[in-house]
């Protein structure tokens, strides 16, 4: 963990995997200052004013405003362990937003992972905003049955992963000053009627590698991408 994750700023820490990481990892005593991430709320700098096996007590300084997270992901359902993966470091790249669905070529027991009963998925969000250190809005998280490619017919900017296109990053015009949203296959990819759709709620057709490339980094390749386009712009 790059910050301490605080679900409040009342300081007062109880979360057992995050109290671990104080006394195993950071090795933090009374007196230390440590970085925070108040959830939804902003940045602060700890300082450790008491520190037991089962509770830390931080004294917080003024909480600053993360980062603008910037882009949202619509992503085929694949493997659980992928979706992990996906989850926690999408949330350190800037993801706002995580729509998961039933694609044609999804296994359908996907839909009954146990991450996403009891919001166990939200253990990944936190992870990954841990990591980033930058960003504090815990990302929106949506699980579909279907192809929502509909619901974001009034996106400002939207693109579609396809080995089919020749078009680029750099074929297209991308205001950084909007959202991104970025529809991307499962382990067996999209078939025709899902890009279609896609297409019909106006996604543009984007190749980031002549390769085929696992989900995740399929993911995590996209998103670089943006990034380094990003600090051009």
């Amino acid at each position: 963990m790059n910050s301490l994750i605080l679900k409040d700023d009342s300081g007062i820490i109880t979360d057992p995997h995050v109290l671990a990481h104080i006394h195993t990892t950071l090795k933090l005593v009374i007196g230390d200052e440590v970085r925070c991430t108040v959830i939804n709320q902003g940045l602060s700098l700890g300082i450790v004013l008491d520190l037991k096996e089962n509770h830390c007590s931080l004294k917080l300084g003024s909480i600053t405003p993360g980062r603008e997270q910037w882009f949202d992901l619509v992503v085929g359902l694949s493997r659980p362990q992928t979706t992990k993966k996906i989850l926690e470091h999408a949330s350190t790249f800037g993801a706002r937003r995580f729509h998961f669905f039933k694609a044609a070529l999804s296994e359908k027991s996907y839909l009954d992972s146990k991450i996403f009963e009891n919001k166990a998925y939200e253990e990944f969000l936190l992870t990954g905003l841990s990591q980033a250190a930058i960003y504090t809005q815990l990302p929106e998280f949506k699980l579909d049955i279907y192809n929502p490619a509909e619901q974001y017919s009034n996106a400002p900017q939207k693109f579609i992963l396809d080995l089919k296109t020749d078009k680029s990053f750099l074929d297209t015009e991308i205001d950084f000053n909007k959202p991104i949203t970025l529809a991307i296959g499962p382990e067996r990819g999209f078939i025709n009627q899902d890009i279609e759709r896609f297409h019909h709620a106006g996604f543009t057709s984007i190749k980031i590698s002549s390769s085929i490339l696992r989900v995740e980094h399929a993911v995590y390749s996209a998103i670089s991408q943006l990034e380094l386009l990003r600090k051009r712009f």
